[in-house]
C-alpha cells in the first residue's frame, strides 16, 4: 500500500509543528522556573523546613579491583541522589503537557555528596550528568564515578581471606542540622546491573546512616577466589615441604643432600619475596600464606642442620670414633625393632659374634682352625688311627700337640715356621679389614637409623602444620556460587531489604 504524497508531506508538517510546539514549551518552561532561581541556595524555603531530605542509593556495577599492598579498592558505581526543590514545580497543562526536564547541573543547586575515604584525591564524580526533573519539583541526579576508596586488608587468613571494604559518603559542607540523609530504597547496595570479577566474589553489600545521618557507608563484603593462589602458591610449597621429607629418604653415599636441600631453601626465599610483593607490609598479623612458607622455610633449615650431622656420622670409622654402648644399645638394637627396620643377615651375624671370635681367635686364628690333632699330625705318629682322625680347632701353633717319642726326630723345619707366621700375618690383615668395616658398618647402619626416624617425624610435622596452618581460615571448605548469591542480594533490595 502506498501513501498518497499528499498525506505524507501532511504528516511530516504536523510532526515538524509538533516538534517546534514542544521546543517552544521547553523553552518557555526553562524561562519561567528558573527566573529568579539562583543555583547557589539551597531548596530550603524556611527554617522550618530544615533539614533537607537527600535520599542515597548505590548501585555497584564494576568491582575493578582491590590492591592489596596499596590498600584501596578500586570501583565503578552509579550514585543516586534525590531531593525535592520547591521552586522547580510547574503546572503541566500550561506548557504542553511536559513532565520531565533534564537540566545541566551547572543550572541548579546540587548536595556536595561525596566520598570520605577515597584515596586519590577525587571526592567527586568524574562526569556530570544531567539532573532530571519532574513538575512535582522532585530533582534525580544519578552521576556515573570510579571511585578509589581505601581499604583495611585483613591478610591474616591470605589466600583464603574474607575483605570489607567501605564506601563512606556524606556532605562536605552541611552539616546534620541541614541536609540528612536517607536510604532511597534499601539499606542495601543495588548490585542489578554488577558484573561479576574474576578475582573477588561479593557476599553481601549492606549500608547503614552513621553521625546522626549526616553520612552514609555502604559496605562491600567480598570473598576471594583461591583457585590461582592454590595452584601457584599452596601446592608448588606442598611440593617443596614433599621435597624436604625426601632429603632423608636419599641415600647419604649419593653426595645429592646439601644440594637438594639448598635449592628447597632458595625456591622457599623466591615464594617469600613474592608473598611479600603482594601483601601490604603490616606488622598486626601474620599472613596464612606467610605462616606456612615460613613453616617449611624452618623446617628445611633444621634439615640442612641435621644433614650435615647425619653425613659426618655416617663417614665415621674406627680411625677416628668409637661409638658408645648406648648408641650402639639404642640406633643398632631398640630403634630398628621399633622401625621395623632388619638389618642384613650378614651383618647381624657379624654384630652377634664379635665377641665370641674376639676370644676364640688370639694370635692365629686360621692356623688354629685348620691344625690337625696329634692323631693325624704325622704319618709316623704311633698313634695314628685314620679311624678316629679328625679335625681339631687350635688356637695358635703353639697349642699343636707334639708326641714325645717322635718330636725330637721330626721337629718343625724354619720354612715351615715362616710359612706359619706368614699366614698368621695374612689372617690377622684379613681380620682387622673385617672389624675395620663392620665398625664402618655400623656407623652407616645408625646414621640410615637416624635418617628414617627423622622421616617420620619431618612427615608428622609438616603433614600436621599444613593441615593446622592451611585449614585454620573459616572459608577454605565453603564455595561461591556468586549467581545465586547476586539473585538473592537483588530481591532483597527490591523489598526493601527485609531479611529473612
Amino acid at each position: 500500500m502506498r501513501l498518497h504524497p499528499l498525506v505524507l508531506s501532511f504528516s511530516i508538517s504536523l510532526f515538524v509543528e509538533d516538534l517546534v510546539s514542544s521546543s517552544e514549551d521547553e523553552e518557555r518552561l526553562m524561562v519561567d522556573v528558573f527566573r529568579g532561581y539562583n543555583s547557589l541556595i539551597p531548596p530550603i524555603r524556611n527554617l522550618s523546613d530544615m533539614p533537607l531530605i537527600v535520599r542515597v542509593a548505590m548501585q555497584l556495577f564494576l568491582l575493578i579491583d582491590v590492591a592489596e599492598k596499596d590498600q584501596v579498592m578500586h570501583t565503578n558505581v552509579w550514585l543516586t541522589l534525590k531531593w525535592h526543590d520547591f521552586q522547580m514545580r510547574w503546572n503541566p497543562v500550561n506548557y504542553g503537557e511536559i513532565k520531565e526536564m533534564r537540566i545541566s547541573p551547572d543550572k541548579v543547586w546540587l548536595p556536595d555528596i561525596v566520598l570520605f575515604n577515597n584515596a586519590d584525591g577525587n571526592y567527586e564524580v568524574s562526569f556530570m550528568c544531567n539532573v532530571v526533573i519532574n513538575y512535582h519539583g522532585d530533582m534525580l541526579w544519578v552521576p556515573p564515578a570510579i571511585y578509589k576508596s581505601s581499604c583495611i586488608i585483613d591478610v591474616e587468613f591470605f589466600p583464603f581471606d574474607e575483605q570489607v571494604c567501605t564506601l563512606v559518603f556524606g556532605s562536605w559542607t552541611y552539616n546534620e542540622n541541614e541536609i540528612k540523609l536517607e536510604f532511597e530504597q534499601a539499606e542495601l547496595a543495588d548490585l542489578s546491573e554488577y558484573e561479576p570479577s574474576s578475582i573477588w566474589d561479593v557476599i553481601d553489600a549492606p549500608a547503614q546512616l552513621v553521625n546522626r545521618r549526616s553520612r552514609i557507608e555502604f559496605q562491600v563484603r567480598i570473598r576471594r577466589k583461591t583457585l590461582f593462589y592454590t595452584i601457584i602458591l599452596i601446592i608448588p610449597t606442598l611440593i617443596m615441604g614433599t621435597l624436604n621429607m625426601a632429603v632423608f629418604f636419599l641415600p647419604t653415599d649419593s653426595g645429592e643432600k646439601m644440594t637438594l636441600t639448598i635449592s628447597v631453601m632458595l625456591s622457599i626465599v623466591v615464594f617469600l619475596l613474592l608473598v611479600s610483593k603482594i601483601l601490604p607490609p603490616t606488622s598486626s598479623t601474620i599472613p596464612l600464606m606467610a605462616k606456612y612458607l615460613l613453616l617449611t622455610f624452618v623446617l628445611n633449615v633444621i634439615t640442612i642442620l641435621i644433614t650435615i650431622v647425619i653425613i659426618n656420622v655416617y663417614f665415621r670409622s674406627p680411625t677416628t670414633h668409637r661409638m658408645p654402648e648406648w648408641v650402639r644399645m639404642v640406633f643398632l638394637e631398640w630403634m630398628p625393632f621399633l622401625m621395623c627396620m632388619q638389618r642384613p643377615k650378614s651383618a647381624s651375624r657379624k654384630l652377634m659374634s664379635r665377641k665370641k671370635r674376639a676370644v676364640a681367635v688370639a694370635q692365629l686364628p686360621g692356623v688354629g682352625k685348620f691344625t690337625l690333632n696329634r692323631a693325624t699330625h704325622h704319618p709316623l705318629c704311633p698313634s695314628a688311627d685314620d679311624r678316629t682322625a679328625s679335625v681339631k680347632v687350635l688356637n695358635s701353633a703353639n697349642d699343636i700337640p707334639q708326641d714325645p717319642d717322635t718330636a725330637m726326630f721330626y721337629p718343625l723345619s724354619p720354612d715351615a715356621l715362616r710359612a706359619i707366621d706368614a699366614i698368621e700375618y695374612i689372617t690377622d690383615h684379613i681380620v682387622q679389614e673385617k672389624e675395620y668395616k663392620m665398625h664402618c658398618d655400623d656407623w652407616r647402619f645408625v646414621a640410615m637409623i637416624i635418617d628414617r626416624l627423622l622421616l617420620y617425624i619431618f612427615f608428622g610435622i609438616t603433614a600436621g602444620g599444613t593441615c593446622g596452618i592451611l585449614f585454620s581460615a573459616p572459608y577454605v571448605f565453603e564455595g561461591v556460587n556468586q549467581r545465586e548469591v547476586l539473585d538473592k542480594l537483588i530481591n532483597l533490595y527490591k523489598t526493601g531489604g527485609i531479611r529473612d
